[in-house]
């Protein structure tokens, strides 16, 4: 379907041809570089088959459910927003791939000026249902009305094709001393190494890179960012959400999944819980010119 993947492409991080196929998931292999170790789908897929899929999965897919769970993204929005004020510069944010504005909602509430950007059609709508300052825009064509203390983007440069000058293009937004705060799935991580192929963030074709801490300092730096600082980061979800999302994005687990929720009082489905899903917080500053 995709030809031979080690012989399609070089590494976007180091630029390195030479991959070793790790295994296929969903039809797409998946391969680690040589040079670099970065895991990638090989060969990528282009950008109109990823803004076919990502507006499908709004519509009625992965992301559908997830912009749905209203409860569920808030307490994930202000998770997040607790991690970041305190090493944060008084001024302007801005939310990189919104969605339908979750975070920008909970940092509006917090008395921040914030606004957001996102590609998906149906996801601004629902921002805007909600009236809050999301807009249709790729990064590459979109320019902030100020400079920018804050830049967010969650859940973003794992489905980026290219990053490098995605990121370095961010980085010319902000003010000196400014901070980029970026969430993604750590696949150096002990429930990706568990997981191996059945780890739920080998989701292809929503993500094409598999960052470890050591891949993303290198891409951060290589944009231009000093300063980089990864954590550990556990998610806060409702144990039902969490385990519906499992059973789907990881079927090999299901039987697992379901002893779980047997295991655990139904009164107790509801109420979040802070799940060590193998994601990581990671943050940066401009470097000095």
């Amino acid at each position: 379907m995709h030809g031979d993947p080690l012989a399609n492409g070089a590494c976007v991080l180091c630029g390195r041809a030479e991959a070793d196929l790790l295994f296929s998931k969903h039809g797409w292999p998946h391969v680690r570089c040589r040079g670099c170790g970065l895991v990638s789908l090989r060969p990528l897929p282009s950008e109109d088959q990823l803004a076919q899929h990502h507006e499908r999965s709004y519509a009625a897919g992965a992301y559908a459910a997830f912009a749905a769970a209203d409860a569920v993204r808030r307490a994930v929005a202000r998770d997040r927003l607790r991690h970041l004020l305190p090493r944060a510069p008084l001024g302007p944010w801005l939310d990189i791939g919104a969605s339908s504005g979750a975070f920008v909602a909970e940092a509006l509430a917090a008395g921040l000026d914030a606004q957001g950007i996102e590609v998906a059609a149906t996801a601004v709508a629902l921002a805007r249902e909600r009236e809050l300052p999301v807009h249709q825009a790729r990064v590459e064509d979109f320019v902030p009305p100020k400079p920018l203390a804050v830049i967010t983007a969650f859940d973003v440069v794992e489905h980026l094709p290219r990053p490098l000058p995605v990121l370095a293009r961010l980085r010319q937004w902000l003010v000196p001393g400014g901070l980029l705060a970026l969430t993604l799935p750590n696949a150096a991580s002990l429930a990706a190494r568990l997981l191996g192929r059945h780890w739920y963030y080998y989701v292809a074709p929503d993500h094409v890179h598999h960052f470890t801490p050591r891949t993303i300092v290198r891409l951060l730096e290589s944009a231009g960012l000093q300063h980089v600082a990864v954590q550990a980061i556990r998610k806060p979800l409702p144990l039902d959400y969490a385990t519906q999302q499992l059973d789907r994005l990881a079927p090999a687990l299901a039987p697992l999944v379901r002893l779980a929720r047997l295991a655990v009082p139904r009164r107790w489905w509801a109420r979040p819980l802070r799940l060590p899903l193998g994601e990581m917080l990671v943050t940066a500053r401009p470097a000095l010119a």
